[in-house]
């Protein structure tokens, strides 16, 4: 039976949308002391219930490892492993969920006794407690402790469909993407021993020590981006790479998932982190955040906390979590500058010079990206077919600069030139700056045909591109 903290002084804590992560982070009594080693390899609190060596700046190559031992030199297993605490519930859901990201997912009643036992145990804790007192209080929601388990139940649990970007991905789950992860890979890998995918999600600690311990994944490495700063500065947040193993019934490795910049919070307990991204996620619903991101400062450390909903069939986002995960950019003393990218998951950002180009069977020809007036309706692109057979557009899109999309539709005959408004029907659909952008158009297999960029446009000007 676990002892829960006591939750006297949380109804006496000021929240406001200031101090709202800070508070959550200070009280998390089931929360793990990380330390770091100095300048000197020595550790600077040996006592710490984690050690963490984060050792050498990665290659860049799933081939190449340098960093040559563990991430977590120790972790202290009595406090993991106390019946006590919520990490017992929370390990029992890791091994739930299928690791191809297309293989079909189905919660037994057993999976799901565990979900609800999850859910009743963080609800009962102080991070918990004291979200749903600010939600409540930010947004009107007036949600009891029973609803609030419902939502929380919802938007961790549920399986969806995600619609990203012209592919759809079935049996999704928040909990699954964020603390598991998601397998990108061929199952048939032909004459290879093993075929070489790809990861996303996998944002979690304890998911990641425990797999180390198992020897199923490989620390190649940190992977920070961060303005004058060679390595990590901050024990409570990992950037890395990492090389994930995963072997069939007998043992055998069938995959290798490669994540090139994956990363995640050290040290919170699970409440705790679930308990910070609800926020923000109520904070996206209700238009606090803005292009996914929220600027917070925990602990002298300034981050940005990404959260992507799902999308739904039109584009539009739902009411579903797909991704969260922190990114480190400074500590106070250091600055907020940083160029660190924004998307840890896929899909990766190409430079612009990679992927300029407009002599396809489809080109664009002509846009309007600063109509006079308001833009709404009134922005155009206008595509050509240069083969000699009709194209069949159901499927297939345009985009933004930073991929929001615009379904095209109809037939595009030998030699015709034809207009496509821009609608702007939603925020998350497809918008053209008229500072400078890019416009790129997809198949249905989301296949990128054609990309032109333009500079600042004109009001009124419409851009001919060669």
């Amino acid at each position: 039976m676990q002892t829960l903290p006591s939750l006297d002084n949380v109804n006496s804590v000021e929240l406001t949308g200031d101090n709202i992560y800070q508070i959550l982070w200070e009280n998390d009594e089931n929360q793990f002391s990380v330390s770091p080693r100095n300048q000197n390899g020595e550790w600077e609190n040996p006592n710490a219930d984690i050690l963490l060596d984060e050792q050498v700046k990665a290659n860049g190559s799933r081939e190449i490892d340098l960093a040559t031992n563990s991430l977590f030199y120790r972790v202290n297993e009595e406090k993991l492993f106390d019946e006590n605490r919520t990490y017992v519930s929370f390990i029992s859901l890791l091994d739930n969920y299928a690791i191809r990201s297309v293989d079909p997912e189905f919660t037994d009643e057993q999976e799901e006794a565990e979900q609800q036992q999850f859910i009743s145990l963080i609800l009962k804790t102080k991070p918990i407690q004291l979200a749903l007192r600010y939600i409540n209080q930010e947004f009107g929601e007036n949600l009891s402790e029973q609803q609030f388990a419902s939502k929380l139940s919802r938007i961790w649990f549920e399986l969806y469909t995600n619609y990203f970007r012209g592919r759809t991905t079935e049996f999704a789950s928040g909990f699954e993407h964020v603390f598991v992860g998601e397998g990108k890979y061929d199952i048939d890998a032909g004459n290879k021993k093993e075929s070489l995918g790809k990861i996303s999600g996998y944002h979690s600690w304890v998911k990641f020590y425990l797999d180390e311990q198992n020897q199923r994944v490989n620390y190649l490495g940190y992977k920070y981006d961060l303005q004058g700063q060679e390595g990590p500065q901050n024990p409570n947040v990992v950037t890395l790479q990492q090389l994930q193993t995963v072997t069939d019934m007998r043992g055998n490795v069938v995959a290798k998932l490669f994540k090139k910049k994956g990363g995640f919070f050290v040290g919170p307990s699970p409440e705790c982190e679930i308990a910070i991204a609800t926020v923000v996620y109520y904070e996206s619903v209700y238009g606090r955040v803005r292009r996914d991101k929220r600027r917070v400062n925990i602990n002298g450390a300034n981050y940005d906390l990404v959260l992507y909903r799902n999308i739904n069939p039109n584009g539009s986002r739902g009411e579903m979590i797909r991704s969260f995960f922190p990114i480190f950019l400074s500590l106070e003393d250091q600055g907020g500058g940083q160029n660190q990218e924004s998307e840890m998951d896929p899909p990766r950002i190409v430079p612009i010079d990679e992927i300029l180009t407009n002599d396809t069977s489809v080109r664009i020809v002509r846009a309007l990206p600063n109509p006079a007036g308001k833009d709404k309706g009134k922005e155009w692109v206008e595509l050509q077919n240069t083969g000699d057979e009709a194209i069949n557009l159901t499927g297939w899109q345009m985009e933004d600069r930073i991929g929001r999309p615009q379904a095209l539709s109809g037939t595009l005959q030998p030699n015709e030139v034809k207009r496509f408004t821009v609608s702007r029907s939603t925020p998350d659909s497809m918008q053209m700056s008229n500072k400078s952008g890019l416009i790129t158009v997809r198949d249905p297999n989301s296949k990128e045909i054609t990309t032109v960029r333009y500079s600042r446009a004109s009001s009124g000007t419409i851009i001919e591109f060669a």
